[in-house]
């Protein structure tokens, strides 16, 4: 009988298949195929080898199976690693507007921040940012600009409306106002509804920072205000020329406890006093106010400084509260320029002398108002020469977190040395902008200038 031709190729094909990754000789093979066309159909060999062919074919069909399965699982772990790479990134972006909205109490600074990311992240190729101005809105940076018509209609309803595909004005909502809107534009890929999601997402913390930087705008003008309204006017006097300036801290919104006054009394003695109040808040301004209005109304009574800041300091330690306050009183003689002063913990003075020279008046002076403990203040006299200056300050002006008060002294002493400004209004500018520049500064500023023109005027006297 002749062997089945297909029950030979069948064998061999499996054959073939199971020992393919075996590197067996030409004679090997041949000899194989022979031996299966010598097999008979229907002999116990062929029935045993065409059961093997059909186990061989079952398990091939089964391994196939979990090829494909572990195919699809790994698809799976590849798309779930993508889906968690995805919301990483997406909560790393999130968390980096979250800090840009908290940082800055600028709230130009902070949207700019944040619409940088928006645009580093992907989210957006360009980005126009809006703040509420009135019943309407205004571009920060390009004040001429007017929203269109897609912005409005974010405005008013105060949801995310897109321009096609490739523009969506998000606004900027905390509770039922609107405080702002992004403009954001793509120039390839579309918008979709997973973006305009993440967006509004990014405008909710944005909101947060913007809500809280207007905020802390408001409140800081009007701390500034309320400093300034609780401030003297001053008026020179022919042989004195006196200029104040105050400045408040570029961080926090209370109203700090600096003030100056200056005020001629019935003695033809001209009274020049600045002041510091420790803290900060409506305590500080009440006490501020109070010991401004003691100062002088002990001084206009013919009390010399260290008596006036002795009897402020009794006053101020029968005060309920544990406020303190740091002070310089100096009284001068407008006839002869001698100047008497003395000093409660304060920065000391500083003399310019008509040459150019400067010295701080360094010497001893009684601890700050309100401690209790022994208390002494000296009182120290100077003859000032015609054309000299005198400066009086609080210590929000030299001191800095990043440098000591030594330091800032110099720095002081050096902007009066360099000041070639004439007019005393001309080299207070001078000093304040060497002193604060464009730098935050924690604390208020207080900076009174007098200078001494002689017993006759005439003209201006100019330090070299």
């Amino acid at each position: 009988m002749t062997a089945d031709p297909r029950l030979t190729n069948e064998l061999k094909a499996e054959v073939e298949r199971v020992l393919s990754a075996r590197d067996l000789p030409p004679r090997a093979w041949e000899t194989i195929t022979a031996e299966l066309a010598a097999i008979e159909p229907g002999s116990p060999i062929g029935d045993v080898l065409e059961a093997l062919t059909a186990v061989i074919r079952e398990q091939r069909g089964e391994l196939s199976w979990h090829q494909s399965e572990l195919e699809q699982t790994n698809a799976g772990l590849l798309a779930l690693h993508a889906e968690i790479d995805r919301q990483r990134q997406r909560t790393a972006f999130l968390d980096d507007v979250s800090r840009a909205s908290a940082t800055s109490l600028d709230s130009v600074e902070m949207l700019d921040e944040v619409a940088s990311l928006v645009r580093s992240n992907g989210l957006a190729d360009r980005t126009r940012v809006w703040t509420a101005a009135g019943d309407g809105l205004a571009c920060p940076a390009d004040p001429h600009r007017k929203p269109d018509v897609t912005t409005r209609r974010a405005l008013v309803s105060h949801k995310p409306v897109q321009d096609g595909d490739h523009r969506v004005s998000v606004p900027l909502t905390a509770g039922p106002h609107v405080l702002g809107i992004f403009d954001l534009h793509r120039e390839s890929a579309p918008f979709v509804h997973d973006d305009i999601t993440l967006a509004k997402a990014v405008a909710n913390r944005a909101a947060v920072g913007l809500r809280n930087a207007n905020e802390y705008e408001r409140e800081h003008e009007l701390a500034e205000r309320l400093q300034r309204a609780m401030l003297p006017a001053l008026a020179s006097h022919d042989e004195l020329d006196i200029v104040a300036r105050y400045r408040s801290a570029t961080r926090g919104v209370h109203v700090g406890g600096d003030w100056y006054d200056a005020f001629h009394r019935p003695d033809g003695k001209v009274v020049l006093t600045v002041g510091d109040v420790t803290g900060h808040g409506l305590d500080a301004a009440v006490v501020m106010g109070k010991l401004q209005n003691v100062l002088r109304a002990y001084a206009i009574e013919g009390h010399g400084p260290a008596a006036s800041l002795r009897l402020v300091h009794d006053l101020l330690r029968g005060e309920p509260g544990t406020l303190f306050a740091t002070a310089v009183v100096a009284e001068v003689e407008l006839g002869t320029g001698v100047m008497r002063w003395a000093s409660a913990g304060h920065p000391p003075p500083l003399v310019q002398a008509p040459t150019g020279e400067v010295e701080f008046l360094d010497v001893d002076h009684g601890p700050m108002l309100g401690i209790n403990i022994p208390y002494d203040i000296p009182e120290h006299e100077r003859a000032l020469s015609p054309g000299s200056s005198v400066v009086l300050y609080t210590d929000g002006l030299i001191e800095r977190r990043s440098s000591d008060i030594d330091a800032g002294m110099e720095r002081l002493a050096g902007a009066f040395t360099t000041c070639e400004a004439v007019r005393l209004e001309e080299r207070t500018e001078h000093v304040l902008k060497v002193m604060l520049g464009g730098s935050d500064h924690d604390d208020d500023v207080c900076l009174l200038l007098c200078r001494w023109a002689g017993p006759e005027r005439s003209g201006e006297t100019a330090p070299a």
